[in-house]
């Protein structure tokens, strides 16, 4: 599974991936004013009933729009963190999330993070949803990548929406594992399309596929997180 960590500059995407895996990479490079800034991207992984969730954190330069086109592709939902100090940052931080909201399907959840609510004069997620017209339905988290407020709770809700995408697609899968014919049927996709399919939820963890007797597995264990 696929999770794109975006926002805008020093809104706390390195640290989020950081706190939920400590191994974590990051690409990122010293500027002028000595502070450390990220310019490819993080890296992280965390295990969710035994299945592995990427974390990809973007760079939150602007000018970086490009890696950041390149790292949504694909991506199965969306980390978006706001800066909840710094209300100037909001600007940029909107610049990005039209773009990501460009790249990604329409049904690819977004989950947003008020962030550095530890800090003296942080925003109320209320304050940052009305600031940034963000939609009344949307889950917006009070979190701190310093204390780890939220950080697990906001991770496993966007989990469970990507996994509420899915399910009704995995009981079709599920009835059709010795029978990719048939599924090619059911889903009306051409044998390019299935190929394409199978390869994306094998690359995902979602199944287990047997090339040499042509099928495959639904994974045991996908169900959601309490």
């Amino acid at each position: 599974m696929k999770i794109v960590v975006s926002g805008a500059l020093q809104a706390g995407k390195s640290s989020f991936i950081k706190y939920l895996d400590d191994k974590a990479l990051n690409v990122e490079a010293k500027a002028r004013d000595n502070k450390y800034y990220t310019v490819g991207m993080d890296l992280g992984c965390v295990k969710l009933n035994g299945f592995d969730v990427f974390l990809f954190g973007t760079p939150g330069l602007l000018r970086f729009n490009v890696m950041r086109d390149v790292l949504i592709r694909g991506t199965d939902g969306v980390i978006f963190i706001f800066d909840a100090v710094h209300p100037e940052k909001d600007e940029d931080a909107i610049i990005i999330l039209n773009a990501i909201r460009k790249a990604i399907e329409p049904e690819t959840p977004i989950v947003y993070l008020a962030n550095k609510q530890d800090l003296a004069g942080a925003r109320h997620p209320e304050i940052i949803r009305s600031q940034n017209y963000l939609k009344d339905d949307v889950m917006v988290f009070p979190t701190s990548t310093r204390t780890g407020e939220n950080l697990q709770e906001s991770l496993k809700y966007l989990v469970n929406q990507i996994y509420d995408n899915y399910s009704s697609l995995l009981v079709v899968l599920r009835n059709y594992e010795n029978d990719i014919e048939g599924l090619s049927e059911k889903l009306n996709k051409s044998s390019i399309e299935m190929r394409d399919l199978l390869n994306n939820l094998e690359i995902k963890r979602f199944i287990e596929v047997d090339r040499f007797n042509r099928t495959y597995k639904v994974k045991d264990g996908l169900k959601f997180l309490a």
